[in-house]
């Protein structure tokens, strides 16, 4: 106190501002570049990973990249592929996938806990987009996960907070 007199707030980026952001750390990255450019890859690359991170930081941003490489070093890849990207954002979200899954019966309330969430989500109007439904257990203390596309706007219609309500009981 009494040294600083003014605050600056750093808001989270924009879906344009992700996009930007995923520019910068995708340049460091190797693509596997058969019949385009690596601009090209790099340009479809921000704008899909820029929409499926809405409320992630920059440094999130750079998380994300940064797993994505080590997860084709562990697969003893040579470039950056697609399913690297996404792994890297559900290890980012949900954790670790945890190697024990437990017994059968198990897997199978998982499965009907989460499938409840994506069957009813699936056939509300005002829902957010399913992205991915799975039972794989993460560190992070899920059994499982449904991964929604969220709206960017942080207002809600009463619709959309209804259908998010039913979305969630459903499971």
């Amino acid at each position: 106190p009494g040294r600083l007199d003014r605050m600056v707030e750093i808001t989270l980026p924009d879906l344009h501002t992700r996009k930007d952001i995923f520019k910068v750390h995708l340049q460091k990255l190797t693509f596997d570049i058969k019949g385009t450019t690596k601009e090209a890859i790099i340009e479809a690359q921000a704008n899909r990973l820029a929409s499926l991170t809405p409320g992630f930081s920059g440094a999130d941003i750079e998380n994300i990249c940064n797993e994505a490489a080590i997860q084709a070093v562990r697969k003893q890849d040579t470039a950056v592929r697609e399913d690297h990207f996404e792994s890297a954002v559900e290890r980012i979200i949900g954790g670790v996938e945890r190697r024990k899954m437990g017994d059968k019966k198990m897997k199978k309330t998982v499965a009907v806990h989460e499938s409840g969430h994506g069957v009813v989500s699936w056939f509300l109007k005002s829902a957010n987009p399913l992205l991915k439904l799975t039972i794989i257990p993460r560190s992070k203390g899920s059994l499982g996960f449904a991964q929604y596309l969220p709206n960017e706007n942080a207002l809600q219609t009463k619709d959309e907070l209804f259908d998010q309500i039913i979305a969630i009981l459903a499971g």
